[in-house]
């Protein structure tokens, strides 16, 4: 959903379609937990074969492309692999805060956490650099993007504090 959060605020900012942008948010993964060895093509075949729109069933190979080949091209593409990593990493630094809020995190808390490598250890720091490459914005832009994306909707996600 912190995917879908970032993917919604950046195609208002662009003009994209909102809908299509969040439902490729929410979709990208879904097969990993059923289907973690296979993913994501177990779920690009599924979307396929029930018919869903190719431009998300790319979106969702290019946001893995070492899996799939697929490097990201298309603007929802390069977003999707943009946000995925660092939303993930926002909310890992969210958690660790006493409020439990992203309404407090701050730039500087994440770029602080992202030199820390045993800090959400899972988190390709790589691939967080090269999405915020692949779209064009310095890394602590899209940063405070992806921030302002999670703190709009921190009540849907969970985040909005203890």
């Amino acid at each position: 959903m912190g995917v879908a959060a970032c993917l919604d605020y950046y195609a208002a900012l662009l003009g994209q379609d909102r809908e299509m942008w969040s439902i490729t948010g929410i979709l990208h993964d879904f097969d990993y937990e059923q289907h973690p060895d296979e993913h994501p093509l177990w779920g690009m075949s599924l979307l396929q074969q029930t018919g869903w729109p190719d431009e998300i069933v790319e979106a969702i190979a290019a946001h893995y492309p070492a899996k799939t080949g697929v490097e990201p091209t298309s603007s929802l593409q390069r977003h999707l692999f943009a946000c995925d990593e660092l939303s993930g990493f926002i909310t890992a630094v969210t958690y660790v805060r006493p409020s439990k809020s992203v309404l407090e995190v701050e730039v500087k808390s994440v770029t602080k956490k992202l030199k820390t490598l045993a800090f959400a250890a899972g988190v390709n720091r790589d691939d967080v650099t090269r999405g915020a490459d692949l779209i064009g914005l310095p890394i602590e832009e899209h940063i405070d993007n992806c921030i302002k994306a999670m703190q709009a909707k921190a009540g849907e996600l969970g985040l909005a504090g203890v």
